[in-house]
């Protein structure tokens, strides 16, 4: 069974010395993740500053719808909102989130051993920023736990790379299956809140007119962010998923031993190109919140683990006597 120290510049035939669910944990990798985590977790509390005060003015539609008080004001503060939304903090977000993708770029790249492609991914974060936003990221925390846990299943004596194959289907099924979830989720929310704003108008006994002033009008930026974030989600489901089957295919034909070179070469080409759709992806602004995620874990965890598994023991070498 051969085993090679590897690198980017140096990648491994045959099986890799360390596998990748081990090299995950170095140092160097855990670094990189609590950076990114911390990054993602700006981006979380921009998202969800929007999201509560998107809420809140929708809230006050319905109070104003009700009771006919502060009806012009709370249309004008609502509106207002909306547009802050829409053009400031929205670009603030997209900051983030491209952050925090090139931060989880960096980490995947050089943990798959691929080569970082400058014309897709701009350049890397400067190791400084990285650092800094490392220590940001709280000891023992619940994120820091989950980096320290690593995110990467088992592949060892899995030929490199299909060990990187197995990594990235997983990554991609999960983050579809929570994103169609979630994107359904807040679709059905808005069509409640539409409900619900047309019921108050009939119990208020106010026009028409009256229902999309005080209760539409100071909702627009809940619902623009709703619309926002369906579809977002909606269309990145759809990507993952079709990035999702070639991956499957390939891993579906795949055997055991080792691979030729014309074969090894078109592989990682065939890796390189799904991380750039991973990268694209993750570029987006729209997220699944905390909560959902968690909510969710346990159970997506262990099908994921389990199909990893499966793939592991049908393409590992026999362990050496």
């Amino acid at each position: 069974m051969t085993r090679s120290s590897a690198s980017p510049q140096n990648p491994p035939r045959g099986v890799p010395a360390r596998a990748i669910d081990q090299r995950q944990l170095d140092q160097d990798m855990l670094r990189l993740q609590r950076a990114a985590a911390a990054s993602h977790q700006r981006g979380q509390l921009a998202e969800a500053l929007r999201a509560v005060m998107a809420a809140a003015m929708a809230a006050g539609g319905v109070v104003t719808t009700l009771t006919g008080i502060g009806r012009t004001p709370v249309a004008i503060v609502g509106f207002l909102w909306f547009l802050i939304s829409v053009i400031p903090l929205r670009l603030v977000v997209a900051s983030l989130a491209n952050q925090g993708a090139l931060l989880q770029e960096m980490f995947d790249t050089a943990l798959f051993h691929l080569p970082w492609r400058g014309a897709v991914a701009g350049e890397p974060i400067a190791d400084p920023d990285v650092s800094r936003l490392a220590r940001k990221l709280k000891p023992g925390s619940t994120k820091d736990r989950r980096v320290t846990d690593g995110w990467y299943d088992p592949t060892d004596r899995v030929h490199h790379p299909y060990d990187v194959l197995i990594a990235q289907e997983q990554n991609l099924a999960w983050d579809a299956r929570l994103r169609r979830r979630y994107g359904r989720l807040v679709l059905a929310a808005a069509i409640v809140w539409c409900v619900i704003g047309v019921l108050a108008g009939i119990v208020a006994g106010v026009t028409m007119t009256d229902v999309v002033v005080s209760y539409f009008v100071p909702s627009l930026a809940a619902y623009q962010l709703v619309l926002e974030t369906w579809y977002s989600q909606e269309r990145l489901a759809t990507e993952r998923e079709r990035l999702l089957k070639l991956v499957t295919a390939e891993l579906r034909k795949a055997r055991p031993g080792k691979i030729d070179e014309a074969e090894w070469r078109r592989l990682r080409e065939l890796a390189r190109d799904i991380q750039d759709g991973i990268l694209r992806t993750r570029q987006d602004i729209s997220r699944v919140p905390e909560w959902f995620y968690r909510h969710y874990r346990g159970n997506d965890e262990r099908d994921f683990a389990d199909t990893a598994e499966g793939h592991r023991r049908r393409l590992a070498e026999p362990a050496s006597p």
